[in-house]
């Protein structure tokens, strides 16, 4: 979380609900632990991580990053 606390100071913002896409665990993690939205994309690692569980009960999923920003764009 430390990168991502990071950016919220150099650019002045708070990072609450804020969407962070990744496939990893250790992503979603990062996202949960400075208050962002974690988004698990089921591509690269996604399928795995998927799998594996454990990850923030918040997590939202989808299928790839183009399916998860064409879903933020549309505020869904």
């Amino acid at each position: 979380p430390g990168m991502l606390a990071d950016i919220g100071r150099r650019f002045g913002i708070e990072l609450t609900g804020v969407p962070c896409i990744g496939d990893s665990l250790r992503d979603l993690q990062a996202a949960e632990a400075i208050g962002a939205q974690p988004i698990l994309v089921l591509t690269g690692k996604g399928e795995k991580t998927l799998r594996e569980g454990n990850f923030p009960k918040n997590t939202v999923i989808f299928p790839d990053l183009a399916f998860a920003v064409t879903a933020l764009l549309a505020g869904d």
